[in-house]
């Protein structure tokens, strides 16, 4: 079964409203209290002393986990084996040592969880089970960036119900809010000593703004660049800004998106941008010396036979070291792809199926997979079929 694609657009960031520019201004910016979860991370409050920090440190980040409804439905058969309603976790068990090896890794959820008492759906309104959370957590994530142009789909009910799944399974995550507390709370991360801020936005909601404009991040270079700054102030060592942003299908990058990563990694206070929302990959780039993972594809989703790269992922991990005077400089990304096998509904590492000989009935199109990823990537990509 294939499921319908997402809705078709231009890039236009620049052009959505910006109603949240004056947030910075207007809430005051804190950082979260303490706290520890199932991976041991803790939040990180203002003021930390960063000298006892590890000398490296690595940061892993994925594709987009967008559950069509065929994929929904394969988390339900393999619930009906485990005893849940929806099991997520075999579908990302495969790229489960990889994500789980970071000192922090990072996903990014496209889509919504249906409030309680609504029906699940896809295109044009997503719902998905509450169970995502679970399933991401499986995998070692620890957190997500939760915004893009489907948050609104469910509205602010949507957004409750979604961070509710993420909380409940210990993830945290970055870019929509319940409350303006939550909202004008920095993101920030403590990981062995490392303090980690995790800013995300989008382009728009498809049209549907947000009832409040603190619950979604829209993407504004200024108020971007204000944020990050309060981030580095308030102690964070390493920077990441997800961005959900460019043209649907388009392997190439924009303009625009190039644009928007020169203005952000100018600044010292941004350490590596990382792009979603064209569901196929894109370039990685350099800019200011700090890398922009312009899109890192579709983790999971099912967006048919005529879009074959939207099957195409990555993990991709970037490592830290600390240097001169304690600031943290980032290596070159290390790529492993991965291929939505929607056949039997997982996740594959293609290097690794590719050697695997129970899966000789996918070769040829692990091998397409392997050929337009290393197209786009090959400087990049470590791992050999």
């Amino acid at each position: 079964m294939v499921d319908g694609a997402d809705r078709p657009r231009v890039s236009l960031w620049w052009a959505a409203p910006v109603f949240l520019c004056a947030l910075a201004g207007s809430l005051a910016l804190r950082v979260t209290t303490p706290d520890v979860n199932q991976h041991g991370l803790s939040l990180v409050p203002a003021g930390v002393d960063a000298a006892a920090s590890a000398p490296t440190f690595t940061i892993e980040v994925s594709g987009e986990i967008l559950p069509h409804p065929s994929i929904v439905e394969r988390a339900r058969q393999y619930g009906a084996v485990t005893g849940v309603p929806y099991d997520f976790a075999p579908i990302f068990a495969d790229i489960a040592p990889a994500v789980s090896a970071a000192d922090l890794s990072i996903c990014h959820l496209e889509v919504p969880v249906a409030p309680a008492g609504s029906a699940l759906g896809g295109y044009p309104e997503f719902g998905i089970p509450a169970e995502i959370g679970a399933g991401i957590a499986s995998a070692g994530w620890n957190r997500c960036s939760t915004v893009s142009n489907h948050t609104m789909d469910r509205g602010a009910a949507g957004i409750a119900a979604t961070l509710d799944a993420l909380d409940a399974a210990e993830v945290a995550h970055s870019g929509t809010a319940r409350s303006e507390a939550e909202a004008s709370t920095l993101p920030i991360v403590d990981v062995d000593g490392v303090h980690v801020a995790h800013l995300a936005y989008t382009w728009g909601f498809n049209g549907v703004s947000p009832p409040q404009s603190w619950m979604a991040n829209v993407i504004d270079t200024g108020r971007i660049l204000t944020d990050a700054h309060a981030s580095r102030a308030a102690g964070a060592d390493i920077v990441v800004v997800s961005v959900h942003w460019g043209n649907e299908y388009d392997s190439s990058g924009s303009a625009d998106q190039r644009m928007l990563a020169d203005q952000l990694l100018a600044s010292a206070d941004i350490d590596l941008l990382v792009g979603h929302g064209p569901h196929v990959l894109q370039p990685i780039e350099m800019f200011h010396g700090k890398y922009a993972l312009l899109s890192l594809g579709n983790l999971v989703a099912n967006q048919g036979s005529d879009h074959p790269s939207t099957y195409d992922g990555v993990v991709a991990s970037v490592s830290f070291s600390r240097g001169e005077g304690g600031t943290f400089v980032s290596a070159a990304p290390v790529v492993k792809p991965t291929w939505y096998d929607a056949g039997a509904g997982r996740v594959r590492l293609v290097a690794s199926a590719l050697a695997d000989p129970t899966l000789v009935g996918i070769h040829d199109a692990l091998t397409g997979s392997w050929m337009r990823t290393s197209a786009l990537l090959a400087p990049y990509v470590v791992s050999t079929p």
